[in-house]
């Protein structure tokens, strides 16, 4: 079990003052023990002082709205919806406080019998949220998730269970280095019948949408697991995280990494990236409408479909994007400025007539097959297919990367911390 494998089955805790544990995730640590055995290491976790989490008010009105606000200290939140109640604590380090009442470790609270909206802000400090659903939910109008400044973590899992929003869902995950995972397992289902935006705000962030059954997010940087990844005519035509209308994700200024699996949207899929060097990997998308990615210097893509046309636009910098098993009524791509690659796999298919610009710089295309349909301007096609194999491990490499410990480092992340038992 990876890492991100163990950050999405693990409750949030605080780190206890020393920890001494088999290494049986051989990844957690990977840093530490390169050229032993993990099977026979022991790991001594640093001394951490103990953490003043702060304390979040949590309310429900009799309207049956759900309202969680946390302060500027650094709140560690677990929420569950498990059958007639929602369950909610964060260990020993934060407390929750009812209007009224004394704060407290842990809350139960009973549900409205119709839950209208759930509202989370955990304003400043570096918060950790996880929001788990377990059973059938309906939210009657919007879920709104805001983990304010600081460097934020947040997982939303929906597990064996169907959660229906009648409105809109919102993360925002504001400014700092951020991590997000939202994502179904098992037999779940996320659906808001309006819009799903998320918006990673200013810093260095990373974005995991998707569905824990289709792609194993262990294996999916891995190039020849990517490139294997099912045909279009074997994937079920509903998806498992589903947006009645736009699926929109900002990701802000900064060098950020998006992996987006498993998504549709009713109308329009937008990704936008801002400053800094970005990166997507997709896999699994439908759009009734369009699909357009704007800005990011590394894009891979699979298995997307899209009534309407895929939008494609390069940022300031040189960029790689590497497409395949693509089916669009028209592609627009128009890479900008910068020394940019593309490649198209065999099973890039347009209706119409569509078009490639290279842009400003020396860009260079690679076509697995003859594509009548598409024109090619201020391109050279001389990438041969083993520069385009190269360009897309590059692409995924630039991805996984983001969740290797940096260079010199303890191998152990502020989060992994927090995630250790």
């Amino acid at each position: 079990m990876s890492f991100r494998k163990c950050a999405r089955t693990r409750r949030l805790t605080n780190s206890c003052p020393l920890e001494i544990q088999l290494l049986e995730n051989r990844r957690l640590l990977a840093a530490d023990i390169t050229g032993k055995d993990p099977d026979n290491q022991l790991v001594i976790m640093p001394y951490a002082a103990p953490v003043d989490g702060g304390t979040v008010a949590v309310s429900v009105s009799s309207a049956g709205d759900i309202t969680l606000i946390g302060d500027a200290k650094p709140n560690i939140v677990n929420v569950e919806i498990r059958g007639n109640a929602v369950v909610i604590d964060g260990a020993e380090s934060t407390s929750f406080r009812l209007p009224g009442a004394v704060a407290q470790p842990s809350l139960e609270v009973p549900l409205p019998a119709t839950v209208r909206s759930i509202h989370i802000n955990l304003a400043g400090g570096a918060d950790s949220l996880y929001v788990k659903v377990s059973s059938d939910a309906t939210i009657a109008r919007d879920v709104v998730v805001n983990l304010g400044s600081g460097d934020d973590s947040l997982i939303l899992q929906v597990v064996n269970a169907d959660l229906k929003i009648n409105q809109n869902l919102t993360v925002e995950l504001g400014a700092g280095n951020d991590f997000a995972d939202i994502f179904v397992a098992e037999a779940g289902s996320l659906t808001a019948n309006r819009d799903i935006n998320v918006r990673a705000g200013s810093g260095d962030d990373t974005v995991v949408t998707g569905d824990d059954d289709y792609v194993d997010l262990d294996l999916l940087y891995n190039v020849e697991y990517f490139m294997g990844l099912e045909n279009n005519s074997e994937i079920p035509l509903a998806q498992r995280i589903r947006a009645g209308r736009d699926f929109t994700v900002d990701l802000g200024a900064g060098n950020d990494r998006l992996s987006l699996l498993n998504a549709e949207s009713g109308r329009n899929l937008s990704v936008a990236a801002a400053g800094g060097v970005d990166t997507l990997v997709a896999s699994n998308l439908r759009s009734a409408r369009n699909t357009s990615i704007t800005d990011a210097e590394g894009v891979a893509l699979q298995n997307l479909t899209a009534v309407g046309s895929l939008f494609l636009r390069g940022g300031s910098g040189s960029g790689r994007a590497s497409l395949d098993r693509v089916a669009v009524n028209r592609l627009d791509i128009n890479l900008g400025f910068g020394n940019d690659q593309l490649v198209l796999g065999e099973a890039v298919t347009v209706n119409v007539a569509s078009s490639v610009n290279g842009g400003t710089g020396n860009n260079s295309a690679y076509s697995a097959k003859p594509q009548p349909k598409i024109t090619f301007r201020r391109t050279t096609q001389t990438l041969t297919p083993v520069q385009s194999t190269e360009l897309l491990i590059s692409v995924l490499d630039q991805v996984a990367g983001n969740l290797r410990a940096p260079a010199g480092s303890s191998g152990i992340t502020p989060f992994q911390v927090i995630l250790a038992e």
